[in-house]
C-alpha cells in the first residue's frame, strides 16, 4: 500500500498517540516502526494494524497520488479512446468520454447526445454534485429537467454557428439531484461538455449515512424550516447556551432589535452577536440567489456576446454561474498570439474546442513545459500552478472547489495566523511533543 506519511503523523497527533506506543500496539520495535515511517511503500498487513491502532481504516492514510503534479494533458486520440457507450431507454443514447484529471479526482465528461429529435428523453435521477453544462454544437439539443413540460423544465440548449463560435453555445448549472437528459434538437448532430463538480455537501453527506433515522429526520425537520437567518441563529444560540433574549440582553440590545437585524440584515449587531459568542456572523446573512423553478441557472449565446472583454491577453466571456454554487466556474476563452500567465486559486480543466493553441507551464522543479494540443485535447492544471496559452485556437476552461474553494476561503477568513498554520500543517512530520 502506497501511504501518505504526514497524514500517519496527522492522526498519530489527533489520537495523541506516540510512535512507541503506536510501535507497541502493533507488535514492532520503535525503530521499525520509525523505518516504516520514512517509506512509501507498507506491507498491506502492517499499514492495517497501524489502521487499527489509531482507530482509523487504511484508506485514511492512504497517498493520493498527487503529489508534485502540476499539469495532465489528454490528447484528443487519447480522449477519444475513453469512449463509453451508453443504453437507454431501449436506444443508444450517449457516449461518454472523459476529459483530463488525476487520479481519483473529480474530471468533465463529453457527451455525444444521441437521442433523436422525435423521441422525448428518458429522465436520469441527477447526483450529488452540482454541474454547468455547455453545448459544444454544432447542432442544438434539447434539456429536460422533469416529467411535466414547462418553461423550467423543457428547453432548447442552442450552439453557436456564428463568426464568433468560440464562444461555443448556450450553458447552465444544475444544482445537485436535479433530474436531467437531453436529445437532439435536429438532424445536425451535437455535444456536451458536462463538469460535475466536487460537492460541498459531500463531507456531510457521508456523516449523515452514519447517523440514526430519528437524528437524520431531526435534522431533515429543522432543514424544512429554513435555514433563514433566524432558524440558524437559533441554532447557534442553543449551542451556546442563549435565547434570543439573553443574546440579546449581552449586547445591550432588544429581543425585537435582533429579530429586526436577522429579519433584514442589520450587519452591525449581527456582526457583534457573532463576535460576542464565538460564531460567523455572515452565516446569518440571506444569500443571494439566482435560478429557475427547478434550481438550475441558463445563460445563452448572447448574453455571453454582451459580455465578451479583454483580459490578460485573451478574449473571454463566461459561462453559466450561479450564486449558490460559487465553486463552479466557467469561462470561453480565444487565443490569439501571446496570452499572459495565468495562476488559478482551485484545480482548472481546460477543453480545447478549437484551432492548434500551445499550453505552457511552470513544472514543480521550475522548469518551462509545453504541450502543443488540437480540438478535442484537454489539460488539468493544480491550483497556483503558473501557466499561459499561445497560437492561434479557442479553449474552455472549467473549475470547481478543488482547492481552493469557496468553503476553503470562508475557512481562511475565519483562521487565526492563517499562512503561519497552513505553513505547518503542510508535509508536517512533527510529532505532537511526548516522543523523547
Amino acid at each position: 500500500m502506497r501511504v501518505d506519511n504526514y497524514k500517519v503523523m496527522h492522526w498519530l497527533n489527533t489520537r495523541k498517540m506516540t510512535t512507541g506506543q503506536t510501535a507497541d500496539a502493533v507488535g514492532l520495535d520503535h525503530e521499525q516502526l520509525e523505518k516504516l515511517m520514512s517509506s512509501e511503500e507498507w506491507p498491506d498487513e502492517l499499514a492495517a494494524a497501524v489502521a487499527r491502532a489509531l482507530q482509523i481504516t487504511p484508506e485514511q492514510f492512504a497517498a493520493s497520488g498527487r503529489s508534485g503534479l502540476t499539469v495532465l494533458v489528454r490528447t484528443a486520440q487519447e480522449l477519444h479512446d475513453t469512449r463509453r457507450p451508453i443504453q437507454r431507454d431501449g436506444i443508444h443514447f450517449y457516449n461518454y468520454y472523459t476529459m483530463a484529471a488525476p487520479q481519483g479526482a473529480v474530471a468533465p465528461v463529453i457527451l455525444d447526445i444521441l437521442c433523436p429529435a422525435d423521441r422525448l428523453p428518458a429522465l436520469n435521477n441527477g447526483h450529488l454534485e452540482p454541474a454547468i453544462t455547455i453545448n459544444l454544437g454544432p447542432g442544438d439539443i434539447h434539456g429536460r429537467w422533469g416529467e411535466e413540460h414547462t418553461e423550467a423544465t423543457w428547453q432548447v440548449i442552442r450552439s453557436n454557428a456564428g463568426a464568433d463560435n468560440w464562444i461555443v453555445g448556450d450553458s447552465y448549472v444544475e444544482p445537485s439531484y436535479c433530474p436531467h437528459t437531453y436529445s437532439l434538437a435536429g438532424a445536425a448532430p451535437a455535444r456536451i461538455v458536462s463538469y460535475t463538480g466536487q460537492s460541498s455537501l459531500a463531507g456531510l453527506m457521508e456523516d449523515v449515512n452514519d447517523w440514526s433515522d430519528p437524528a437524520a429526520h431531526a435534522m431533515f425537520g429543522w432543514l424544512e424550516e429554513g435555514p433563514a437567518p433566524q432558524q440558524v441563529a437559533t441554532l447557534l444560540l442553543d449551542r451556546r447556551g442563549h435565547t434570543l433574549e439573553s443574546a440579546a440582553a449581552l449586547l445591550g440590545a432588544g429581543e425585537a432589535d435582533l429579530l429586526a437585524a436577522l429579519d433584514e440584515g442589520g450587519i452591525e449587531l449581527l456582526r457583534a452577536l457573532g463576535t460576542t459568542l464565538g460564531f460567523d456572523y455572515r452565516l446569518l446573512i440571506r444569500p443571494a440567489t439566482r435560478h429557475d423553478a427547478v434550481g438550475k441557472t441558463f445563460k445563452d449565446i448572447e448574453e455571453c456576446r454582451r459580455e465578451t472583454r479583454a483580459f490578460k491577453g485573451y478574449q473571454v466571456t463566461s459561462t453559466a454561474s450561479a450564486p449558490h454554487l460559487p465553486d463552479l466556474t466557467g469561462l470561453f476563452m480565444l487565443v490569439s498570439g501571446h496570452g499572459a500567465n495565468l495562476s488559478e486559486p482551485a484545480e482548472s480543466h481546460y477543453l480545447v474546442t478549437a484551432g492548434s493553441p500551445t499550453l505552457h507551464w511552470t513544472d514543480a522543479d521550475g522548469r518551462e513545459e509545453h504541450a502543443d494540443l488540437s480540438a478535442d485535447a484537454s489539460a488539468w492544471v493544480a491550483p497556483f500552478v503558473t501557466h499561459h496559452w499561445s497560437g492561434d485556437g479557442a479553449v474552455l476552461k472549467l473549475g470547481s472547489g478543488r482547492h481552493l474553494g469557496y468553503l476553503d476561503l470562508y475557512e481562511l477568513t475565519n483562521t487565526y495566523a492563517a499562512v503561519s498554520t497552513l505553513r505547518r500543517g503542510r508535509r508536517d512530520n512533527r510529532g505532537w511533543g511526548y516522543d523523547s
